[in-house]
């Protein structure tokens, strides 16, 4: 019974985890593309 519980605990706390390490990521991906875009913006901006 011990064991079941502790194994539960643990999956409970690997969902928490990938959870927010998959916000985390989404944040960092969304900053990113962000970024990414303004500076493509001002350099075409620039070209043209």
């Amino acid at each position: 019974m011990m064991m079941m519980g502790l194994s539960v605990q643990g999956l409970l706390d690997l969902m928490v985890a990938g959870v927010s390490l998959l916000i985390g990521l989404g944040i960092f991906g969304f900053i990113a593309s962000i970024l990414c875009f303004a500076a493509f913006f001002l350099n075409s901006k620039d070209v043209s």
